[in-house]
């Protein structure tokens, strides 16, 4: 998705990635981001919620409209409805790009704060 993005950038379209890792998307030059705590496979709700994919489509559009130049990260503040322990589809380990660069993650999430 990032590298669709970044190649519509360049043909002179404006887009913007939805994802949980938002940091790690503009470390690797995604143009613009928009970060939800969401769990991947799962970036607009859950499955069935159709209200609630279409809030978080309308406020991810709504920040491509205030994200006015490329770099821009915003962040979303929805919460995801149960706890990340509790979840019984995600993988049993982290992705493993995630694992390779997780403290380069934490590590920007600190200095954005």
């Amino acid at each position: 998705m990032g590298q669709a993005a970044r190649l519509l950038e360049e043909k002179g379209f404006t887009a913007i990635v939805l994802t949980p890792t938002p940091e790690f998307h503009h470390m690797v030059g995604i143009p613009r981001s928009v970060g939800i705590a969401y769990p991947y496979g799962r970036l607009l709700g859950d499955v069935g919620d159709s209200q609630g994919q279409r809030h978080v489509l309308m406020a991810t559009l709504e920040a491509l409209e205030k994200a006015d130049t490329p770099g821009s990260v915003e962040y979303l503040s929805f919460v995801w409805p149960e706890e990340p322990k509790d979840v019984k589809w995600h993988p049993p380990e982290i992705s493993p790009i995630v694992k390779l660069r997780l403290e380069e993650i934490r590590q920007a999430r600190k200095e954005q704060k």
